[in-house]
């Protein structure tokens, strides 16, 4: 209440202002400038007296460290830059447990946050060490900032945190952004200045906290101190991949990390040897060194150099990809399905890249050359993975191989995997989505659907009926019937789509979780059985299909219908109604009469339950009209 006391004030001694101005100026006929509500004389005391509030309730509370976060803040609105060091050493003297991490600054690179850890949750602390270090904006009209430089305290702050807890990742991170980001600062100003490095001494590696530049400049020539920090940070977290690819991230920030980089990656290469996620990553590393120079202000002659060779040399010959290399070390040395996604992942990314780069539509010969080989080296994968007996213990794995041989042109292979996996292996021969995937490859090769639809018979006695594709594949069955139905008229056939519809009313009814998952709904289905009575004109079979759904099944009775089904619902009751009203001219009987009103009645009742009162309304006019 006071801070808005001291801002409508403010407001008010403005207006007063340039209500006394507008009276000197008439003469003139000037017209004022516009002020922003800035300070007054009376402001100070009405601050301090909000600064004691706060100080009173800290005492108060002591253990709550949200007054000091809010204390804090109001300290940086109000511009009281030198209460926030106060602020800060309070707070960091309630807690028992702080961790202290780096946050991004917009004219900086990196500050500090801090964290104050409780056994049940984190409370930050903002900014603690970051004040230490790179100070406070004095002016919102400045970008430059005030106080702080002490690259020290800020060390102290955080060593103490990772004594307190070394397991910490974003602790250790951000420690070593710090680093990075003061190496940055010393170079920066040896460019500016023009100064020369001297040659390391012996003893620097044990003197590196000193304030001595010279002595600093020299440590941070080959970047000792953030390689240092990266060590100790595997060895408190030593079996996290993604930790250490956290560090590369941050390298790729600043310029001239190329040994640090190097220096991770053969950590990461030497200490996980058998691990899918750290040859993916040094796959990709492989690919990024290519195509990606860390950049800046700050950026040496070699880097230009290189990426101009790099461009240059592209351009002249394609180049053997490292990374193709690494993935066929790697399936040979982790043999695993998950490193056959992995790998297989990975290049198709890798495709796709190339394939649309920077948005061009006509891909150079080099291009189209990288394409081939990645694409050969997809099949080879397949391969080795048929060969080692991989596809046995992961049906999904075996579904992409064979999209993979499909989209390659090796239609007959792909075949021959879906036959070997349903026929040889227990665990694919209860994969729907194997069965779903021989069939539709079927289809490809024989002209004709009777292939596939022997092939979705055989499925439905191998798969379990509570399989939640189980749906899918009647439903794809029946569909094929249907297209077979339209060339072919069989009593046979005809009693089997009948039958088929019937269970999948059923399993779709008694399953509804897998209406959200599966391709397929009872309304579009049921919508393609009646337009193949319709093309036949056999108002009998239109009149079971629409009596089957409204009345036998419990489809009405469910809750949320997505949009695709509501629309096919309404498109299915108006062909069902206006057969009925073409039988009703016709010379219909009374039971067409009361048929069609039945069928407005359910519509009415159906899209009323789901919340569409004008779909409703334009069906019950209908049925007053008729």
């Amino acid at each position: 209440n006071l801070e808005k006391l001291r801002v409508l004030r403010n407001k008010k001694v403005v207006a007063r202002r340039i209500a006394e101005e507008r009276e000197m100026n008439q003469n003139t006929k000037k017209i004022p400038e516009k002020r922003k509500p800035g300070r007054s004389i009376g402001d100070a005391s009405i601050v301090q007296h909000i600064h004691l509030l706060y100080v009173r309730a800290k005492r108060k509370w002591k253990q709550d460290l949200s007054w000091h976060i809010q204390h804090a803040e109001f300290a940086k609105e109000s511009q009281s830059h030198s209460m926030l060091s106060k602020i800060y050493a309070e707070a960091l003297q309630v807690s028992t447990i702080i961790l202290f991490f780096i946050y991004c600054n917009e004219r900086l690179s990196k500050c500090i946050y801090t964290y104050v850890v409780s056994s049940a949750e984190f409370k930050p602390l903002e900014e603690a060490a970051s004040h230490e270090y790179f100070g406070c904006v004095s002016n919102e009209s400045d970008a430059g900032m005030s106080g702080g430089g002490s690259i020290k305290n800020a060390r102290v702050l955080l060593q103490r945190g990772l004594r307190i807890n070394p397991d910490s990742r974003e602790l250790w991170l951000q420690s070593f952004c710090l680093e990075l980001h003061y190496m940055q600062k010393l170079r920066g100003r040896r460019e500016l200045l023009q100064l020369d490095l001297k040659k390391p001494s012996p003893g620097v590696e044990d003197s590196f906290n000193n304030d001595d530049d010279e002595t600093v400049e020299e440590f941070y020539q080959d970047a000792k101190l953030p390689r240092i920090i990266y060590k100790n940070a595997t060895k408190s977290i030593c079996s996290d991949v993604r930790f250490r690819l956290q560090f590369i991230d941050q390298c790729r920030l600043f310029p001239e990390t190329k040994k640090i980089i190097d220096e991770i990656m053969a950590s990461i290469e030497d200490d996980f040897e058998n691990i899918e996620e750290a040859w993916i990553a040094r796959a990709k590393f492989s690919l990024d060194n290519k195509t990606k120079v860390p950049g800046g202000f700050l950026m040496s002659p070699w880097d230009s150099q290189m990426s101009k060779k790099r461009k240059y040399r592209e351009l002249a010959e394609p180049e053997q990809n490292d990374a193709l290399d690494i993935l066929e070390e790697a399936t040979d040395t982790v043999c695993t399905p998950k490193m056959f996604r992995e790998s297989v992942s990975f290049v198709k990314s890798y495709i796709g890249q190339l394939s649309d780069k920077n948005g061009e539509t006509n891909l150079s010969n080099i291009r189209k050359a990288q394409i081939t080989v990645a694409t050969t080296f997809l099949k080879s994968i397949v391969k080795k993975a048929e060969a080692n007996n991989i596809m046995s213990s992961d049906p999904e794995l075996a579904v992409e191989f064979a999209d993979i041989l499909v989209a390659t042109g090796s239609t007959s292979d792909a075949l021959r995997i879906m036959k070997n996996a349903t026929d040889r292996r227990k665990d694919c021969c209860a994969c729907p989505q194997i069965w779903l995937k021989r069939a539709e490859i079927t289809a490809r090769i024989s002209p004709y659907l009777t292939s596939s639809c022997k092939v979705l018979r055989k499925s439905l006695q191998e798969v379990p009926l509570h399989n939640e594709g189980y749906c899918d594949l009647l439903s794809k069955l029946f569909l094929n019937l249907l297209l077979l139905s339209t060339t072919i008229e069989s009593s046979v056939m005809e009693k089997e789509v009948a039958s088929i519809y019937d269970k999948i009313l059923l399993c779709f009814c008694n399953q509804a979780d897998s209406r959200r998952t599966t391709a397929y709904t009872i309304p579009s289905l049921s919508l393609s059985y009646l337009q193949l009575a319709s093309s036949r004109q056999n108002l009998q079979l239109m009149r079971e299909i629409s009596t089957k759904l409204l009345n036998s099944s419990n489809y009405l009775n469910h809750s949320n219908i997505t949009e695709s089904e509501l629309f096919d619902m309404k498109v299915l009751l108006k062909h069902c109604i206006a057969h009925e009203k073409v039988a009703l001219n016709f010379g219909g009987s009374r039971k067409s009469r009361q048929k069609l009103t039945h069928l407005c009645e359910a519509a009415f009742d159906f899209f009323m339950k789901n919340d569409r009162p004008e779909i409703a309304d334009s069906f019950m006019a209908i049925k007053d009209k008729n």
